[in-house]
């Protein structure tokens, strides 16, 4: 769930500035929700793929 609410943020904050909307903390806000994202997308394939998945990338 807290993926999906990330991910609508994101995409909204990339709309806006998109649109032309931008300031400073429209993009820190892109840049901050781009590495929750990451960072949550990254712990649910380690808890689906099991914990040995990252030495597996080496």
């Amino acid at each position: 769930m807290q993926l999906v609410a990330l991910h609508r943020l994101l995409d909204f904050a990339v709309s806006e500035a998109l649109a032309g909307n931008v300031d400073d903390s429209v993009l820190e806000g892109v840049v901050i929700l781009t590495r929750m994202v990451g960072h949550k997308v990254r712990l649910v394939a380690n808890r689906v793929l099991g914990s040995d998945a990252s030495s597996r990338d080496d």
